[in-house]
This record gives structure tokens, C-alpha cells and sequence, in this order.
């Protein structure tokens, strides 16, 4: 598992990205054994899945909206689950196949590096108005449009991320981030028709 230290460390070279500073990347495990390690940022990310996933479901009934299908909170979490998995791991795969027709090749490595890690800032953006709303401080609507300017924040991030960790030009870090999003938004419509939820 990950050690006190290298979570410490690595939280901080990726707030340090988020503040805009380059020099955050020089923080990071780079090796590829920092590159597998990376992936373990998964588990560390559970607790925040599962406040925004209750605070969806919440949503879910507040609304009122109609569900399609046998809903149960156990097929409601699992199919959280398995989208939060498949999100997880399908950017840094399709990446590794467009690595070389696109020259990434080089930065490849240390965009997956930073980009798992990074998802330990982004993710305090989209939990802390989830768990404000579970607990009541926040209505439903200001819930999501506080989710919503999370999600522009964190997309900014993430091209910061792109440009400086693959060295890439404007374009080309703006079609990974879009990459990364279309990827999320497919998946989540997937399971969304697969469970009827």
C-alpha cells in the first residue's frame, strides 16, 4: 500500500499544480514503479465516491425522478462502482494507444503519475459540496451548481496538468482533457441504460 510519506508528498506536488506551479511534477514518484503506484490513489479515493454516490442517490429520490428497471441501493452502488473502476482506468489506456501516433510517448508516464494524483485535489472540489448537501447546509440546486463550477475548475486543472506533464500545445492538451470527459460522460450513460438508474 501507499506510505504516509509518499501521500503526503505527492499531495502536495499535485496542490502545488493546481496552484499553477510546474515545479509540482519534479515531487512525483516519476519512475514507472512510481507509475504503478500511482493506481493505488484508487483506494484512497473511495471515501469520496461514496459521499458523492449517496449524495447522487439522494438527489435521485428528492426529485422525485422516476427509475426505470428493478432499482435497488445495491445495483445503485455497484453500477457507481463500476463506472468510478472503468473511469478510473480508461483514459491511461486509451492513452497508451494513442501515446505514439500522437508523440506523447515521452510524457506519457508522467501525465498518468500526475493525473491519479491529482484526483486527491479534485476530488475534495466535488465532495465537499456533496457532503454539505447530505448533511443539509446546502439545497439540492445550489449542490449541483457548486458541482458544476467543481467541474470546470477541476477540467482547468487537468489541461494544466496535460500541458505541463506531456509538454503538450493547447490543442492538444485541450483534446486529451475533452478526451477524459467524453470518456466519463460515455461511461455514465452506459451503466445509466444498462441498469435503468
Amino acid at each position: 500500500m501507499l506510505t504516509g510519506e509518499e501521500i503526503r508528498r505527492s499531495f502536495f506536488a499535485a496542490w502545488a499544480l493546481f496552484k499553477g506551479q510546474p515545479e509540482g511534477m519534479r515531487d512525483f514518484d516519476l519512475s514507472v514503479t512510481g507509475f504503478w503506484r500511482s493506481f493505488l490513489v484508487y483506494f484512497l479515493l473511495l471515501p469520496p465516491f461514496f459521499l458523492s454516490a449517496l449524495a447522487e442517490r439522494k438527489l435521485i429520490f428528492e426529485n422525485g425522478r422516476r427509475l426505470t428497471g428493478d432499482y435497488t441501493d445495491g445495483l445503485f452502488f455497484t453500477s457507481q462502482a463500476v463506472g468510478a473502476t472503468v473511469d478510473w482506468l480508461l483514459l491511461p489506456t486509451v492513452l497508451l494507444a494513442l501515446a505514439r501516433p500522437l508523440g506523447i510517448q515521452r510524457g506519457y508516464v508522467p501525465f498518468v503519475i500526475a493525473r491519479n494524483w491529482s484526483s486527491l485535489v479534485a476530488a475534495i472540489a466535488y465532495t465537499v459540496p456533496a457532503l454539505l448537501y447530505l448533511i443539509g447546509i446546502l439545497s439540492a440546486g445550489l449542490m449541483i451548481f457548486l458541482t458544476f463550477v467543481a467541474m470546470v475548475v477541476v477540467l482547468r486543472y487537468r489541461y494544466f496538468i496535460a500541458r505541463v506533464a506531456l509538454d503538450a500545445p493547447v490543442g492538444l492538451a485541450v483534446g486529451v482533457v475533452a478526451l477524459d470527459f467524453l470518456l466519463s460522460v460515455m461511461i455514465g450513460v452506459m451503466l445509466s441504460r444498462i441498469t435503468g438508474i
